[in-house]
């Protein structure tokens, strides 16, 4: 169909005939090209449909969800006709609010009546879960629009970009992992770390996000991602851990977190390519010994350079602000000398300078940082054993930080610096308190010096845990802390849950365990969770395949049957697999007066586990195997847009779904019966014979 040269062909008689498709369907896109949607998308091409048989006179309301993930990720959007996007469970309320202002409007003559069209569209979890209730209100109101909702059978959720994540290779940004890396997760039977392999990592686009916030963790996620909470089963019963979404946890609620990350082992450096004399304009070259890999007391070095250090590499420089006489300052000496064999360069009352071009290169390519703002603790820091990150922490309190009783403070004016440190320490069993944050306006006097602009920096305070007595009071602690007995893990208590803007996130698949470690909280897989619009036996994250689980365990919520009981004038079903069908449908549910629905099975190759070139195919035969018939319901009156004497099997519909792949022949065989019963029933209910 692409640019109106494409053709349709029908089969008829043995006679093939070629229909130009200008002659049957608009070339217009009102939903531009270009989105972000993923290969095979069947949501996608549905949106495409629909809003070709909506035409521009609408007014479109969208849920939070997939269609508004990537449709328009700002600056850009997909939209050519008026767009709305509101949270998750609001589109029935608002949809039907801009339709009684608009009448209102209009009765007013405060505008001219332009017989604008208002319609709603949501994912199966926007419409069947979360936000039924409005849809409900609506619909039970009388109000005039349609609504469509797009069926990709789960949810897909995710995490902010800044997210960090606990691998094999150290601490990574969700956005540098690459499919086949390791990552840390929770073994849910054992209580224990485990390594599991990364799957792939999918932008999702720009989401509202919310924050969790714990005495010692925080972390931002969508309001539909799920963590591991505690389900306490009363007196005398052991309780046990479930899978809360977001949105459903209250502070009160206990959560899993990693407490210890283990012993590490001594990283080993990468060589570096050493500037030797002859190299351009090279005469020169202050000998210094470079370390292969890590020790304490390189370690204690380094912690002192993130706090008062920087390197200028073009310069063949490395500084420390460190005043004279201090004690910082004498271990820095004896440490360079012990490291790297050599003597400091020169000194004055307030700077130690170092010039080596080949130790500034070393440092810089380290990745740390070079100046106050951009300081940070690289990945491979959490790797080490606990003794070289005990030396690098000892380190950064030498420069910046300072104790006070059992308690340490370290100071930055680097946030991503604190973030990492707070996560770094909880690495190494510190109790560690949220980042304070602090502000200073230009002209303030600081540390002797006038400010010559706007200065911000925060603190972390921090301390080591106290041992518990387990054998003794075991009962006892493991009431307040299920997880007392884990070397890694612990619970901790939600204080907060807030709201906290809009980010890019992605999607992180990890295998088997299907979770893994965010920010230093178990969370679970992102993406492909169960709504109640879920089949029956498939696989989610969510509703994963066990022993004792055969993936989903309740029937698909038939939502167009609970839109047909609000004895509302139009109700029907729809797939993009069957274009002219679903635009003709959207076009009915339009011009009907009152409430419209339209349920749009979307196959979705990401969340079904499906080849994205086949989703055409699946979407045929859902139709052609009874898992998903298409028909209207006009004023009550059921009528079938295909009917199936012989329905196919449903195996043949499920073989390309890996998300059915674990099922017996005893479920499929279930399955089968109950599908033939459905549709024996809705032939009924449309008087075939």
């Amino acid at each position: 169909m692409e640019g109106g040269y494409a053709l349709y062909t029908m089969t008829k008689k043995k006679e093939e005939t070629d229909l130009f498709v200008p002659r049957l369907v608009t070339t217009e896109e009102n939903f531009a090209p270009g989105h972000r949607a993923c290969i095979g998308c069947g949501e996608a091409l549905a949106v495409r449909h629909v809003c070709k048989a909506l035409g521009r006179n609408v007014i479109i309301v969208n849920a939070t969800g997939c269609i508004e993930v990537f449709s328009s990720v700002l600056p850009q959007t997909s939209w050519r006709v008026p767009w709305i996007h509101t949270i998750f469970e609001n589109v029935g309320a608002v949809v039907s609010g801009i339709e009684s202002a608009y009448k209102a409007r209009v009765r007013k003559g405060k505008i001219p009546d332009k017989n604008v069209k208002f319609v709603g569209f949501a994912g199966d979890g926007g419409t069947s879960d979360i936000g039924l209730q409005a849809l409900s209100g609506a619909m039970e109101r009388g109000h005039n629009f349609l609504y469509c909702c797009f069926d990709n059978e789960a949810y897909m959720n995710c995490l902010p970009s800044s997210s960090l994540i606990m691998t094999e290779e150290g601490l990574k940004r969700i956005i540098e992992l690459k499919k086949g890396e390791k990552v840390y997760a929770f073994d849910q039977k054992n209580h224990e770390l485990v390594v599991k392999r990364c799957e792939g990592v999918f932008d999702n686009g720009t989401r509202e996000i919310y924050e969790l916030r714990t005495l010692h963790h925080q972390i931002e996620a969508t309001p539909n991602h799920p963590f591991l909470v505690l389900k306490r089963s009363g007196r005398g019963r052991e309780n046990e851990l479930m899978w809360k979404i977001l949105s459903d946890i209250r502070p009160g609620d206990m959560v899993v977190v990693l407490k210890d990350l283990g012993e590490g082992e001594p990283y080993k450096f990468d060589p570096i390519r050493k500037t030797v004399v002859g190299d351009y304009k090279v005469t020169h070259v202050n000998e210094i010994e470079l370390p292969a890999g890590t020790s304490p007391d390189l370690m204690k070095y380094l912690g002192i350079y993130v706090g008062d250090g920087w390197t200028r590499v073009k310069k063949g420089e490395i500084g420390f602000a460190l005043p004279e006489g201090t004690e910082e300052r004498n271990a820095l000496i004896q440490l360079h000398s012990d490291i790297f064999g050599n003597s400091i360069g020169r000194e004055d009352e307030m700077y130690v300078y170092i010039n080596s071009v080949n130790l500034a290169k070393f440092i810089d390519h380290l990745g740390f940082g070079s100046g106050a703002k951009d300081k940070t603790i690289p990945g491979w820091v959490f790797t080490l054993p606990k003794d070289e990150k005990e030396s690098f922490v000892a380190g950064l309190l030498l420069s910046d930080g300072y104790k006070t009783g059992n308690s340490s403070r370290y100071v930055s004016a680097s946030k991503e610096l604190l973030k990492r440190l707070r996560l770094l320490l909880q690495t190494m069993e510190y109790r560690v308190g949220k980042i304070h944050l602090q502000r200073k306006e230009r002209g303030t006097v600081c540390v002797d010096r006038t400010l010559l602009k706007d200065a911000e920096w925060g603190a972390i305070a921090f301390s080591k845990r106290n041992a518990w007595n387990t054998e003794k009071y075991l009962s006892q602690y493991k009431y307040q802390n299920f997880l007392i007995e884990s070397e890694h893990f612990e619970m901790e208590e939600v204080k907060e849950v807030r709201a906290a803007g809009k980010e890019p996130t992605f999607d992180l698949h990890v295998e088997d365990a299907h979770n893994f470690i965010a920010d230093g909280v178990v969370v679970h897989n992102t993406g492909i969770q169960r709504s109640s619009s879920t089949p029956y036996g498939a696989w989610t994250t969510t509703a994963p395949v066990g022993k004792k689980s055969i993936g989903q365990a309740t029937w698909k919520k038939n939502m167009p049957e609970i839109a047909v009981a609000h004895k509302i004038p139009y109700v029907a079903t729809a797939c993009p697999s069957y274009p002219f069908d679903l635009m003709d449908k959207v076009k009915r549910g339009l011009e009907i007066e009152g409430p419209a629905y339209v349920h749009i099975l979307s196959p979705c190759p990401t969340g079904w586990r499906s080849p994205p070139e086949l989703t055409i195919e699946i979407g045929r035969l859902a139709v052609e195997t009874g898992v998903f018939p298409l028909y209207e319901v006009i004023n009550g009156e059921y009528r079938l847009s295909f009917d199936f004497t012989d329905l196919k099997p449903v195996r043949e519909y499920m073989k390309p779904q890996r998300r059915f792949r674990h099922l017996t022949e005893d479920v499929i065989e279930k399955i089968q019966a109950r599908v033939e019963e459905e549709y024996a029933k809705l032939r009924e209910k449309a008087g075939v014979k």
